[in-house]
């Protein structure tokens, strides 16, 4: 015991002095942690775009269980491709890109497996959520290429460049498609105000 004692203790680094301001690591900088192993970082990356993910998804999908799904799996290859971000463009882009593939994987499934449907239970919605499932109605009324876009600049919040490299498509046809969108959400609004 008493040579367990004698053995040197590493020096400590002396205390840092705080200033008043907690420094918030990028998103990036947590990137490069966590590709050198540490779970840490991670689990704050997937707290800031867990929310955001799953509403992506969620969208593209139509389907709370789907998105879900895509979410977890696109969660869990981002740990495990980790080592292969190049770190040259976001790491939003890049995890919005792998939820998104995953999304459009379940539409696939989905369209391969259809499944019939002998009824769908009456919902009572408040009044004050009429036009947010307006909005959501009209939404889904797109084709999944406009809905995408849309969903992907106008409800997430990337920009057109930012989304053009997560749906990997030319920026110009993110342009078209989500005027497209728009205007398509327009007239479908538009009408449902008009009808009695």
């Amino acid at each position: 015991m008493q040579e367990a004692l004698t053995v040197a203790l590493p020096r400590l680094a002396p205390p840092r002095t705080y200033h008043g301001r907690v420094q918030i690591a990028s998103d990036e900088v947590l990137a490069r942690r966590a590709a050198d192993g540490d779970e840490s970082a991670f689990e704050e990356l997937v707290v800031r775009y867990q929310d955001r993910l799953y509403t992506l998804a969620l969208r593209v999908t139509q389907s709370e269980a789907d998105a879900y799904d895509c979410v977890q799996e696109g969660l869990v290859a981002a740990w495990r491709g980790l080592g292969s971000f190049r770190f040259d463009a976001r790491f939003s882009t890049w995890i919005y890109r792998i939820v998104m593939r995953k999304a459009y994987d379940a539409l696939e499934r989905r369209a391969r497996t259809a499944e019939p449907v002998d009824e769908v239970p009456a919902v009572t919605v408040e009044p004050a959520a009429d036009a947010r499932l307006d909005l959501l109605d009209a939404l889904a009324l797109l084709e999944p290429e406009f809905r995408v876009v849309a969903v992907a600049c106008d409800v997430v919040g990337m920009s057109m460049d930012e989304a053009a490299i997560a749906l990997d498509l030319p920026a110009g046809t993110v342009k078209s498609r989500l005027h497209r969108a728009r205007s398509r959400l327009a007239q479908t609004l538009q009408a449902e105000e008009a009808a009695p």
